[in-house]
């Protein structure tokens, strides 16, 4: 199935970067794509936790399994921060990776898992106007599908590492699917997971 990982906003990078397991994200073995905005969101203040962590990871990774890739929405905001410093980030992470979204469905791709903050999950508006084949996971989601897989032993482990930064709204785990077809929520490792 060709499909993509979509980092949709700074909060999984963050909790994933202070629990020390960023490379979880590269076990479902799908193409992990950063808009360059949550990039941004993330790294523009080096000093907050796991910024630097998630920089060099980056580093690391980039041309293989990770890619940042560029959008409108990022080189929009980079123009109205010049004119005016003050400029809202808010819900530009989630634009970004709509673009993304789009352009990757447009090239032919069968879906993707799109990667949420636990706690933005259900509030925000971005989950109405998906496309079919989309799957939409909070962070802890996420990781107790890799547990379940066994691909990784203890997603709650990583989830309290994240606590003393993150909060413990973490903890909660959301899936949402888009379209027809069979309910892969509970099951989508399987569905991804290379044979």
């Amino acid at each position: 199935m060709n499909l993509s990982l979509i980092v949709t906003d700074a909060g999984p990078l963050v909790t994933l970067a202070v629990a020390e397991s960023l490379d979880t994200l590269l076990l479902p073995r799908l193409p992990v794509i950063i808009p360059d905005m949550v990039r941004f969101e993330v790294t523009r203040h080096a000093d907050k936790p796991g910024a630097k962590a998630l920089l060099d990871w980056i580093r690391r990774h980039t041309g293989k399994e990770v890619r940042v890739d560029s959008t409108e929405t990022f080189e929009e905001f980079v123009l109205l921060s010049r004119m005016d410093p003050s400029a809202r980030i808010r819900n530009r992470g989630e634009q970004a990776a709509a673009e993304i979204l789009s352009r990757e469905l447009a090239q032919g791709h069968a879906g993707a898992l799109l990667l949420f903050e636990d706690s933005d999950i259900r509030k925000t508006s971005f989950l109405i106007r998906l496309p079919d084949q989309v799957l939409v996971l909070s962070t802890s989601a996420f990781l107790l599908g890799l547990q379940k897989a066994g691909l990784i032993p203890d997603a709650q482990a990583i989830l309290a590492r994240a606590v003393p930064v993150r909060g413990s709204a973490i903890h909660k785990p959301v899936a949402t699917q888009t379209g027809e077809g069979p309910d892969i929520r509970d099951e989508w490792v399987s569905y991804v997971k290379p044979s």
